[in-house]
């Protein structure tokens, strides 16, 4: 599989090492790109003083292409992670965490908008949502980062490890 295909691609099955390498490696440039962007548009004077944090934040187009590193990111990550649970037949997984955190944000918006009377009752959904949410994505992380695959092929692809597994049996 090339690295285009690894990154961009929903297809396939990949198993555990290529996964970590993949997502520590995307991840690592992604910190290091919006690292060097902050750093340039605070020297530039392209960044305003968040009044809650008191940190400086990018604006204008350092803002948007930080934005950008932040979405294909997410999209390397979504796809590995499909990729990696295609391997050990489990995509449902995904779709459940994707739902959940779908609802919790509809429960938060709910929550702001009712009078404030009936908002702890929605805020309180929320947070069960949210703690769902937070329950499956451990056990995601341990399921894709840790366990192994499905062996022989599957409706997802061949075993990635078909070759190794196979020399393992002589």
């Amino acid at each position: 599989m090339t690295l285009t295909q690894l990154l961009f691609s929903f297809k396939g099955r990949i198993n555990r090492k290529p996964w970590w390498l993949a997502s520590l490696g995307a991840g690592f440039a992604a910190s290091l790109l919006t690292a060097i962007l902050e750093a340039v548009a605070r020297s530039a004077g392209e960044t305003i003083v968040n009044p809650v944090t008191h940190q400086f934040e990018p604006t204008g187009i350092f803002g948007l292409a930080i934005s950008l590193i932040a979405l294909v990111n997410a999209w390397f990550a979504f796809a590995l992670s499909v990729k990696r649970l295609h391997d050990q037949h489990r995509l449902v997984a995904l779709l459940w965490q994707i739902l959940i955190i779908v609802v919790a944000v509809i429960l938060i918006m709910v929550a702001i908008t009712v009078p404030e009377e009936q908002g702890l009752l929605w805020y309180a959904l929320a947070a069960a949502a949210i703690l769902a949410a937070f329950a499956i994505s451990v056990w995601l992380f341990v399921q894709i980062g840790f366990l192994k695959g499905t062996e022989g092929p599957n409706r997802f692809g061949p075993d990635p490890l078909g070759a190794a597994r196979d020399d393992a049996q002589l």
